[in-house]
């Protein structure tokens, strides 16, 4: 059953804010697979980048695996790229409703800083790349859309009224 709500989106989406006010909110768990990686692996995310991109990708795939198979009613964060692998979004989905947070890219680079992301050290048009190659890939993994033009009240909102029923009812505020 899905219980679950699931965040994912472009790198400075919102995603880590959004959560954590959805967790307050609907008075959950809040869960960021990035953190979880560093925290089991005891290595910042531009760390295990160095050691190379495919060894952080296995790395989150058994932790997408294990949160989705070990939460209930949690609000869970996902790394921009959680959706090149088609097994994390499969195994997300059992138990997860999963929220694409749509953020146009103009709006990420006013916000985030380009040197702390580890894909983004080649600057700006990197995020266009990866925004043209992973768009289609977030969209098709959504049950759910939501766009945000920074306004953090719109997206809550909009994400709350069209909460599936199956997560309403473990809502207790």
């Amino acid at each position: 059953m899905k219980t679950n709500i699931v965040l994912i989106g472009m790198t400075g989406c919102g995603k880590t804010s959004f959560g954590k006010t959805l967790s307050i909110k609907l008075d959950r768990p809040f869960l960021d697979t990035d953190e979880i990686i560093e925290d089991t692996t005891r290595q910042t995310i531009p760390e295990l980048f160095k050691i190379g991109e495919p060894h952080f990708r296995t790395i989150e795939t058994t932790i997408c695996q294990q949160v989705a198979s070990e939460s209930s009613y949690s609000i869970i964060s996902c790394g921009g790229g959680v959706i090149l692998k088609e097994e994390n979004i499969q195994a997300l989905k059992k138990t997860g409703w999963i929220v694409f947070i749509d953020r146009p890219v103009e709006n990420i680079v006013k916000d985030i800083q380009l040197d702390h992301r580890p894909l983004l050290k080649e600057g700006v048009n990197k995020l266009y790349q990866l925004h043209d190659d992973r768009i289609a890939l977030y969209r098709s993994a959504a049950d759910f859309i939501v766009e945000n033009h920074s306004d953090e009240a719109y997206v809550l909102t909009t994400i709350e009224k069209n909460l599936p029923e199956t997560i309403k009812k473990g809502v207790s505020k």
